[in-house]
């Protein structure tokens, strides 16, 4: 159910607005909403923007804990224990909003199923095109609110053309878009050519042509992983992508902020390497916000944002919000009351 509050500040399609009442909780999402009942309403000394996301994650390979994120999806993992795994994370965080794409779709011994990380239950192999309609109906089934394929030629077999136009069209019918770990020369191409939706990764291991990334900029949204270059101490790496996501947000691509949680790092938030790194790409205060709160996901996976992000209430623009993520918190409507609008901003500690 939709609450209407007034708040000091609200960020609302990319602008802000001071002393302004919002309705959220509905599928609408954070919005604006009318002034006749503003006498009455108490000004809330917080300001709001849409719920901060994490575009890639391994929930399984997490901590449950309250923090400053309000949606996250789950980029692969056992299709049998997401649910389990989201309701755990939902308990210690209610304001967390959980999607997932179930088992990794990748050709027969293909990345991950050597990789270590994944459990046997996490991959589903796909031996060709035939097997690609029962294979995302096996994720649908699961809950699956998007289709996940691995094409990592650096770590073994990828799927073939075919199998991966199959999926990818089995998938539309579902209604699912297809989200892919693109690694290895061409593999990005691929992807971007044959119709996935989203780039679980910027890509790092090789440097995309201009007239690609204008394609991709077309096509996809990439979701952008790039502390994951540092923790690894990979600087050729992250130089690569950084270069990659630049020239894709310059030709007009999404841009989704994501942290590849469980890959080196085991709590749920934003990592201050990740905001370096958007900044270093040239996004502006403004694009990393837009990144960080998913802006245009719903144009790929419907997934109204009946979150928010709270913060204090002299953020008023976009420097402001970067300044202050180490005290956003993830708020539902319920949490939106007098008594506790001024209490401790988050569990998070600074990075």
């Amino acid at each position: 159910m939709e609450r209407v509050v007034r708040v000091a500040r609200a960020r609302i399609g990319g602008a802000w607005h001071e002393d302004v009442v919002v309705g959220l909780g509905s599928d609408a999402g954070l919005r604006l909403a009318p002034e006749a009942d503003r006498a009455a309403l108490e000004r809330l000394p917080i300001a709001l923007l849409p719920p901060l996301t994490d575009a890639h994650v391994h929930l399984g390979l997490a901590e449950p804990a309250a923090g400053a994120i309000g949606r996250a999806l789950d980029l692969g993992w056992v299709p049998a224990a997401l649910p389990g795994i989201a309701a755990a994370h939902a308990a210690a965080a209610p304001a967390l909003d959980v999607r997932w794409a179930g088992a990794l779709l990748t050709a027969p011994g293909g990345y991950p199923s050597r990789s270590g990380w994944a459990p046997a239950e996490a991959v589903h192999e796909v031996a060709g095109a035939q097997e690609a309609a029962a294979a995302v109906a096996a994720q649908v089934a699961a809950g699956a609110s998007a289709i996940k394929v691995a094409l990592n030629a650096d770590a073994g077999p990828v799927l073939d053309d075919l199998a991966l136009v199959a999926i990818v069209a089995a998938a539309r019918v579902a209604g699912r878009p297809v989200a892919a770990h693109v690694q290895g020369e061409g593999q990005a191409e691929r992807a971007i050519d044959h119709g996935v939706r989203i780039l679980a990764h910027a890509p790092w291991t090789e440097r995309l042509d201009d007239a690609l990334v204008t394609r991709a900029a077309e096509r996809t949204a990439w979701v952008t992983t790039l502390s994951m270059h540092v923790r690894d101490g990979d600087d050729a790496a992250l130089a690569t992508a950084v270069d990659n996501v630049a020239r894709f947000a310059r030709a007009g691509g999404a841009v989704l902020h994501g942290t590849d949680l469980g890959n080196g790092t085991s709590r749920l938030g934003v990592e201050a390497d990740e905001v370096a790194a958007l900044l270093a790409a040239g996004l502006g205060a403004s694009g990393t916000v837009d990144a960080l709160t998913g802006s245009g996901l719903e144009l790929l996976l419907p997934w109204p944002a009946r979150t928010a992000t709270a913060l204090p209430p002299d953020v008023a623009d976009d420097e402001a919000v970067l300044a202050a993520l180490h005290e956003a918190r993830a708020v539902r409507a319920d949490d939106l009351a007098p008594t506790d609008a001024t209490a401790a901003a988050t569990t998070e500690e600074p990075r």
